[in-house]
């Protein structure tokens, strides 16, 4: 690794609403990239380019585009800040060098920003905090700088200060001008923070023989670069305020890595489709020189590529440049089905990181028109490689169409969609939640294949409960000379598969799966047979065993007015919520606990009419937890069930088609 000045990617995210994409277009009009300022309120922004977002005034996709400032080509990503659409956010954080973490200093912590901030501190990227929108009636930034502290558990260093003495007409004052705001909390805690990792500022600021603004400055960006603060700006992205000393920053304040090998390297984060080009993968390209006509390596599809052309995204266009240089963003086209996530050549990223969010609601699709239905379902599938969340299912027998999604906003992005995209007019039904099975006791699942000859699999599989959010855990204790070894990793290889829809119709999970019997056939047998088997033998100890219903479950964090306690109290009790003790700060109380998915996944509406919009609601997904079975949380098989033997035999076999949606 080694420094690397010339070109960096920054991620600009925040809580909806905190001013996010009007500071990005601020930030590319100040950087002249742009020659008039776009809107959001008005539908130009550059950022915002679907029709969808112009409309809603609310970013949906991330978008990418690029500028310079101090001889830096710096690479800007702007992210939706819905939590629906978090995971547009997710893909977009595997590229990014810098973060500005926007929030408003009306609205302060919002539950998203804490979201996002642990992303971002699990991952380590380096991040500056703009506190925006001081220009703004009901404008508490030392509020907001505290809470922010206390919320985030960080320690913050503000480069510069907002003087909102005048209410709606706010002065900025850069920090070498500070000698007449020293007594300001924010810049006292500042220096206060500083004291904790610099042992010569600390004796200064104990015997009250500072140095000057200019030196304090210096040893704060010291330890900025060193991750041991975070550093702060105030300013307005709507009135420009502050957005020259936040460009200075991100392209000074921090050192960027790069990978040192000759060999290409890329990432894809983002698919999508366009009229003009067909699909696009979006790809950052951290080694390595590639031109059009290429090959590179693709680690999910385990083969070669040819990159047919090499595009730049233009503010609002996509120009053909024909070569990507190290570090820099831009978009192939290929003629294979590339997917977000991918890594394109040899290197080896370590990606492994806790997503913002996980998708708990499940919707159905139907066309408003019977004759859209083929095309519907085509759509969906296009929509499904842009967002590979929406684990799009396509049930042909019984002609429905499932996806996963994040909320319910996102449904109706979705049916915006289909309809501006691909002509198609569709209703989701409402979201039902996402609930899973485990065995209810011990028993055995025994499985005999082998007739219509030739065939032979014969197993005798242990199902058991596993421990609470253990996940499927599989062991062999058959010997090679009864199931050779081969045929072994074909019994495991189905184990997902098998266990995709269990006896209640939902994925099995925290279950032991053990094969304690079997044999093969020296003539007769061969690998498919025991992928064939395997589910037929897992799905009969299922039924045998009897599963439990697991619902997803909430961990919630509340703070609001003390005053709303008890009406807030009581809707969680009415919920049968498992509430902590409150804590008292101020006259604001908090609130931990657990609460059933299926019971707040509409609370957060009447959440904020109860707290008049001034509450914060954090609710993270926290494992799965039995619950009563009622015949309105079970779901029918879809496809051919393993338990239906003989159907499943011959349509393996090939005798008939129906959607089972395994891809064998």
């Amino acid at each position: 690794m080694s420094f690397d000045k010339n070109k960096i990617t920054i991620g600009v995210l925040a809580h909806v609403d905190a001013g996010k994409t009007t500071l990005t277009e601020g930030m590319l009009h100040t950087a002249g990239a742009t020659r008039k300022r776009g809107s959001v309120d008005k539908g130009s922004a550059i950022t915002d380019g679907l029709e969808m977002e112009k409309e809603r005034g609310i970013s949906i996709k991330t978008a990418t585009v690029d500028f310079e400032w101090n001889s830096t080509l710096v690479t800007l990503v702007d992210t939706p800040g819905h939590i629906d659409f978090s995971a547009e956010v997710d893909r977009a954080l595997s590229v990014l060098d810098i973060v500005v973490l926007v929030v408003s200093a009306v609205e302060g912590v919002q539950a998203n920003t804490i979201n996002l901030w642990e992303s971002l501190n699990e991952r380590k990227i380096p991040t500056l905090i703009f506190i925006n929108k001081i220009d703004r009636d009901g404008a508490d930034i030392e509020q907001v700088y505290l809470d922010l502290e206390t919320d985030l558990r960080i320690q913050l260093f503000a480069l510069n200060y907002a003087d909102t003495s005048i209410p709606k007409q706010p002065s900025l004052i850069s920090f070498t001008e500070l000698d007449a705001h020293m007594s300001q909390k924010i810049i006292e805690k500042s220096f206060e923070n500083l004291t904790e990792f610099d042992e010569d500022f600390f004796e200064d600021f104990l015997n009250d023989t500072l140095p000057d603004l200019l030196s304090i400055k210096q040893k704060g960006i010291s330890q900025i670069q060193k991750q041991h603060l975070i550093p702060l700006l105030f300013g307005s992205g709507k009135l420009d305020m502050g957005i020259d000393s936040l460009l200075d920053a991100i392209t000074s304040l921090f050192e960027i890595n790069k990978i040192e090998t000759a060999s290409n390297s890329a990432k894809v984060f983002k698919v999508e489709y366009n009229a003009k080009h067909g699909r696009l993968a979006h790809i950052k390209l951290y080694s390595g020189y590639l031109k059009n006509k290429d090959t590179i390596w693709s680690q999910q599809l385990q083969k070669e590529i040819k990159i047919n052309q090499i595009l730049k995204r233009r503010l609002d266009s996509f120009e053909s440049v024909g070569e990507l240089l190290p570090r820099e963003i831009g978009v192939i086209t290929t003629s294979d089905v590339v997917l977000a996530g991918d890594v394109l050549g040899n290197t080896s990223f370590d990606d492994q990181y806790t997503k913002i969010t996980q998708p708990v609601l499940s919707v159905q699709a139907i066309a408003n028109n019977d004759k859209d239905y083929q095309k519907l379902g085509e759509a969906l599938e296009l929509l499904n490689i842009e967002d590979p969340q929406l684990d799009f299912k396509w049930y042909k027998e019984d002609r429905e169409f499932h996806l996963r999604i994040l909320g319910p906003i996102q449904t109706e992005v979705l049916k915006d969609s289909l309809l501006l995209r691909f002509n198609i007019s569709a209703h989701f039904l409402k979201p039902k939640v996402i609930y899973k099975e485990t065995p209810k006791k011990t028993a055995e699942g025994y499985v005999r294949y082998w007739m219509p000859k030739p065939c032979w699999a014969i197993m005798t599989f242990l199902i058991e409960p596993g421990a609470k959010n253990s996940g499927v855990q599989f062991d062999s204790k058959v010997r090679t000379s009864d199931i050779s070894l081969k045929y072994q990793n074909e019994v495991k290889r189905a184990i997902p598969w098998s266990l995709r829809q269990g006896i209640k119709g939902w994925e099995v999970t925290d279950i032991k799966i053990t094969l304690i019997e079997g044999s093969e056939h020296t003539i007769h047998s061969n690998p498919g047979d025991f992928l064939l088997a395997t589910p037929m033998g897992i799905l009969r100890g299922l039924e045998i065993a009897d599963t439990e219903l697991l619902e997803p479950m909430y961990a919630f964090e509340i703070k609001a007015h003390q005053d709303t306690l008890g009406a807030v109290s009581g809707d969680l009790s009415q919920m049968n919520a498992q509430i902590n003790s409150p804590e008292f700060t101020g006259d604001n109380f908090s609130l931990t606990g657990r609460v059933a998915v299926e019971k707040a996944m509409d609370y957060g509406i009447k959440f904020s009419a109860t707290t008049s919009g001034k509450g914060r609601i954090k609710l993270v997904l926290d494992g799965y937890d039995k619950t009563i079975v009622t015949e309105d949380k079970i779901k029918s098989y879809k496809g051919v069930s393993p338990l239906d033997e003989s159907q499943w035999i011959l349509h393996k076999r090939g005798a008939f088609k129906a959607d089972d949606r395994v891809n064998w």
